[in-house]
């Protein structure tokens, strides 16, 4: 599944505000990878995709979506642990006829710490550090500003939603700051891990920007491109 990417540039974008607020169309790369809700963004929706992680959240039955994929060649990812019960529902089977596309089932590293509650971005930054890529630049893989002010790229929800259960900021082990801070040291127990470049780096909102800016931080190139 990953030879293909073997000294190429995978670009991931996950449903963080950075990806609204990053110029990250500038940057060049051969693959690009997203998930969750991301026919909801324009500026996403309209670039071919390489790789898309479809999560439990998904309406199934969003033409948007459906068109997307059916009219693609996008490798779609599946969980099974995480899809749950889901997988065997009516909905599910509708949709895999609708798209006539075979759905990829592979569950990505489950991590059992902390950062295993960061999301399914998370999971695709590590997917694409097993693979020879040059370079993997991300964007979306953010968390909180203390004030929960900032939206979600995708469906554009101001802060937390009413059925967030994680709701603390920081000072506890499920808090935003220690979720995210663990993930992005998580990386650095991973090969090459200097390929990484988090285009969130330095907004408030970026919880990862300390890990990231001390042991793969931005380029002065890329930087200047997608600011």
């Amino acid at each position: 599944m990953l030879g293909k990417y073997r000294n190429k540039k995978i670009l991931i974008l996950g449903g963080g505000t950075s990806t609204l607020d990053v110029r990250w169309e500038n940057i060049s790369y051969d693959y690009l990878w997203t998930c969750n809700e991301f026919y909801l963004e324009p500026r996403v929706y309209s670039k071919d995709l390489d790789l898309y992680a479809l999560s439990y959240t998904v309406d199934l039955q969003n033409n948007i979506l459906v068109n997307k994929l059916s009219n693609s060649d996008t490798t779609i990812l599946l969980e099974p642990l995480h899809y749950r019960e889901k997988i065997h529902s009516k909905e599910f089977k509708e949709f895999k006829q609708k798209i006539g596309r075979n759905i990829t089932e592979k569950n990505l590293e489950l991590v059992k710490t902390p950062a295993g509650f960061s999301g399914v971005c998370f999971r695709l930054i590590l997917l694409a550090l097993e693979s020879e890529a040059s370079k993997i630049y991300f964007s979306g893989f953010d968390g909180f500003n203390r004030e929960f002010t900032n939206i979600h790229a995708f469906t554009k929800h101001p802060g937390l939603k009413d059925s967030d259960r994680r709701r603390t900021y920081e000072g506890v082990d499920t808090s935003y700051v220690n979720i995210f801070t663990d993930a992005y040291n998580y990386f650095l127990t991973k090969k090459d891990y200097s390929r990484l470049q988090n285009l969130g780096e330095g907004f408030d909102y970026n919880i990862g920007t300390p890990v990231s800016k001390a042991h793969f931080s931005l380029t002065e190139e890329v930087y200047e491109k997608i600011r």
